[in-house]
């Protein structure tokens, strides 16, 4: 074992010498330039377990986040700050928050605002070092949010594809526990963020609206927003796609297809929407002959295999469950090339090289050459980077064997190099040994009495049954209401689709302990790529290099010019103030007017007054602050499984009950009414531009009236608020123009919002108007009277006071303690779906730890969810059950 310290990274390299010969240089050189970039290149993963699958605005989302080494998963803080982010379906930021660790740990909450919508949300995590790899190494889950008024109202939504861009989206209005028709007194809707129609509804709860929506659009959202009983409920639903055209991808064993050798094929069918497709056909050569009838197992991959005779070409004609037919080519086979074969036989890992052409002694086709005077060929095998075996193919051998168990669980990439260390082949394979952490959970009774204390006994131990450090966190909740997510946790992610190119369904259903599990899996490696770094650069020592540092301290920065000039002014003092948090800091500018702050931690919603401090000769300058740019969100959002509409419903009753009993009842919203006697206030318009991409009116303000301006830009699709911090798909601060005067966005807090006559939003290129300064976009707003511009007319334009993104103050998850006779008589009911959630419990020396909570009211069965790691980077995971009797 060798140990290589970076920074404060620690990677263990299990080099394996068994498997390490030492006898050609080319090999030690593989494994050193791998070793080089991991040194020069430290990566972190991120895993974030929160409470449960699914909430209702106004809930907590409880969660910690992991973050750890890529290679070896040891926990680590080489970033000392964690960005957590809700996300709606449109991709318009609802939260962002920012955790320091507290006691080494990253943990926090998420408040789900009031009025966002129902619909699947995306909950994102990463570090500010993690863009240095891009956003498809961030971690990302899908979340259901749901709106109270579920519990009234059911919406039906069926799609009709009349033509290739026409989709009508018919509805239907119901009671979800009556099943009778509702008719809404009003219905609109809207399709990505566009303007909202009205939707006349039948008399017998059924509406219908048509739209243009190609299919080849990504984004297939549609706001609908009805009133009913005088509240409002607002959803989004995801436009489905005809589902009629799929296509399937074939990707040979080895990645190449070659002639006169028996290769394996697998190959995956898919939607237009990205999920799978099953299909059924049969592979065809040039003449139309018959080779192979395929069929897809599951989620539309099977394999089958093919023996490519020199000169011909193939093809596969398929079948989905519609019974559209469509022809596929067959990649071409290869003359003269190599491709690596492997196969798994219980405890057992076979490798062997195939050659185009190869026949073996008996005669057979299919078989490896093993004449003297074959290529020079190198096998790498590596996990997460970490060089496991690296030497010379001996072509004397048809198959090399390895012990599963020598190799750590996760993706095991297998690469063939020619003499220049080019990659000739790849070939996945998962190892899942039983190499992780074990946690036994042992409550203190088999069964509990309402509001009666849990005690649960903690053991901790490695593979061998020795005791071990660890810190996990602790989820229950109530089975009747909350349904445990069985489709992805811990172990899926840092071992599978961390490693993965692509979006993985259902990871967990490939860590079942079936054959067809183990089958379905090695078509999954057959059919995806390992994606952490670029091999063919790292092979050749073309070795890749962070441009963001690990951000260890806040910041904050700018420049200081002459108000008259424009010129960077040098030797300025500029001080930093925060008189809430006791903050005071000053410097100087250099000679390009720049300066910095480094020291300044504040929690969240801190103001800061940054103030360039006039001298003698330089009175007028202007002070611009540095904008913060966090990483736009480009990727779709991933499909999941569909939550039980019955079970949800439940669950928001419940929730919807306990958020009345601690906050009261929630506001309604009354219907419009209708006064003869006024008019429509008029559309503002600007002389700069003809239309604004989205524009809120002022009868929009009236009919739904919001207290403070960010609520109503956290309402407008494409704009992200967190906190005071704003932006337009998630690029930097975008320009204020306030009745036509372009200033700071900071200066949103001058704006008294029952001032506010209009807001407009102009994305990207409309924007360009404004030239440079509306690069990130521009947010317009017009007020009643305009006294808002005298404001900001006489404000000095080198003192700036600005609301910097801070740290969450952590916080504690509340359950009620019935430690005496009078609390466990209490009349108010206790509701919680979550039971208890603790983000942070530690073994000792001995691997021994404990918890403890008090049950709930309701007579059902608990789920325990248990999550974490130790401190050698052993993944823990467990579930349990714990019983409730009446």
């Amino acid at each position: 074992m060798r140990k290589i310290a970076t920074r404060n990274w620690i990677y263990i390299l299990a080099l394996f010498p068994a498997m390490l010969h030492g006898q050609d240089w080319k090999a030690d050189t593989l494994t050193m330039r791998f070793h080089r970039q991991l040194a020069v290149f430290p990566q972190e993963k991120i895993y974030l377990h929160n409470d449960k699958p699914y909430y209702i605005s106004g809930e907590k989302m409880w969660f910690r986040a992991y973050v750890v080494d890529a290679v070896t998963h040891i926990p680590v803080i080489a970033s000392r700050y964690v960005y957590v982010e809700l996300i709606n379906p449109l991709d318009s930021l609802i939260s962002r928050i920012k955790l320091r660790p507290e006691n080494s740990v990253f943990h926090g909450y998420i408040d789900i605002p009031n009025d966002v919508p129902e619909g699947d949300y995306t909950l994102r995590a990463y570090t500010m070092a993690m863009q240095n790899q891009g956003e498809n190494y961030f971690y990302a889950k899908t979340i259901r949010i749901g709106d109270p008024q579920v519990r009234t109202l059911r919406t039906g939504a069926g799609f009709r594809f009349d033509s290739d861009k026409k989709v009508t989206v018919e509805l239907k209005f119901t009671h979800p526990s009556l099943h009778n028709a509702i008719v809404p007194e009003s219905v609109r809707a809207s399709i990505n963020g566009g303007r909202m129609t009205k939707v006349k509804c039948d008399d017998d709860g059924q509406a219908s609206i048509t739209f243009n929506l190609p299919p080849v659009t990504e984004k297939r959202i549609m706001l609908l927003e009805t009133v009913s009983d005088r509240h409002r409920y607002r959803q989004f639903i995801r436009v489905g796609t005809s589902d009629t055209d799929f296509d399937v991808g074939f990707y040979p064993e080895g990645g190449v297809l070659l002639q006169g050798t028996n290769c394996r094929v697998a190959f995956k069918a898919m939607r237009s929407n990205g999920q799978s497709e099953h299909i059924s056909g049969a592979v065809y050569d040039q003449d139309e002959t018959e080779i192979e009838k395929i069929n897809s197992d599951h989620l539309g991959m099977g394999s089958f295999n093919l023996f490519s005779d020199r000169g011909k070409t193939y093809h596969a004609v398929c079948r989905n469950r519609n019974g559209q037919s469509k022809r596929f080519d067959l990649p071409l086979a290869l003359d003269g090339g190599y491709a690596l074969a492997a196969n798994v036989v219980r405890d057992r890992l076979y490798i062997s090289v195939q050659r185009s052409g190869g026949v073996s002694q008996q005669g057979q086709p299919g078989s490896v050459i093993q004449a003297a005077g074959q290529d020079t060929l190198y096998l790498l095998a590596h996990t997460r980077g970490i060089v496991h075996y690296a030497a010379a193919w001996n072509h004397a051998k048809e198959v090399i064997t390895f012990m599963k168990g020598d190799f750590p669980s996760g993706v095991l990439q297998l690469l063939l190099l020619d003499a220049g260390l080019n990659p000739l082949s790849e070939r996945l394979i998962f190892v899942n040994n039983s190499d992780q952490a074990k946690l036994t959970c042992q409550p203190d009774q088999q069964n509990y009495a309402a509001r009666s204390p849990v005690k649960n006994h903690i053991t901790l131990t490695d593979a061998d049954n020795l005791p071990l450090y660890g810190s996990f966190s602790v989820a229950v909740t109530d089975d009747r209401e909350v349904a445990v997510d069985t489709t992805a946790n811990i172990l899926t992610d840092l071992l599978l689709t961390s490693e993965l190119r692509g979006n993985i369904e259902n990871p967990a259903y490939y860590f079942q302990n079936t054959l067809s599990a183990s089958w379905a899996l090695d078509m999954l490696m057959l059919t995806q790529g390992w994606r952490r770094y670029d091999m063919a650069a790292v092979l050749q020592g073309r070795l890749s290099y962070p441009s963001k540092p690990f951000e260890i301290y806040p910041e904050v920065s700018g420049t200081v010019k002459s108000l008259i000039l424009g010129k960077p002014v040098e030797d300025i003092e500029v001080s930093v103030l925060s008189l809430k948090n006791k903050y005071f800091n000053r410097t100087q500018t250099d000679r390009d007017g720049r300066f910095h702050f480094r020291d300044g931690e504040l929690p969240d919603s801190s103001s800061l007054v940054v103030h360039a401090v006039p001298k003698a000769g330089i009175k007028r300058m202007e002070l611009i602050l540095d904008s913060v740019h966090f990483p736009v969100r480009t990727l779709p959002a991933a499909v999941t499984g569909k939550i039980s509409e019955d079970v949800f419903v439940q669950y928001a009753d419940k929730a919807e009950q306990k958020y009345t009993y601690e906050n009261g009842i929630r506001t309604v919203h009354l219907t419009e009414v209708v006064i003869s006697a006024s008019r429509k206030p008029p559309l503002r318009k600007s002389n700069m531009y003809s239309s604004a991409d989205y524009s809120v009116t002022e009868a929009d303000l009236e009919k739904f009236p919001v207290t403070d301006i960010y609520q109503i830009l956290r309402n407008i699709p494409g704009v992200m608020v967190s906190g005071r911090q704003v932006s337009i798909r998630g690029m930097g601060s975008p320009l204020l123009v306030i009745d036509g005067l372009p200033t700071e966005i900071e200066d949103l807090d001058i704006i008294n919002v029952y001032d506010v006559a209009q807001v407009d939003v102009l994305k990207g290129p409309s924007a360009a108007i404004y030239g440079s300064r509306g690069g990130n976009g521009a947010i317009i707003i017009f007020t009643k009277d305009g006294s808002t511009v005298k404001r900001i007319e006489h404000k000095p334009f080198h003192i700036k006071s600005i609301f910097p993104l801070g740290y969450q103050l952590p916080a504690e998850f509340y359950a009620p303690k019935y430690d005496t006779p009078e609390k466990k008589k209490n009349t108010q009911p206790d509701l919680r779906t979550t039971i208890h959630w603790q983000p942070d419990v530690r073994t000792d020396s001995t691997g021994i730890a404990s918890f403890e909570f008090y049950t709930a009211d309701d007579h059902t069965s608990y789920s325990v969810i248990i999550e974490g790691l130790s401190y050698d980077g052993k993944i823990i995971r467990q579930e349990g059950k714990i019983a409730r009797k009446e």
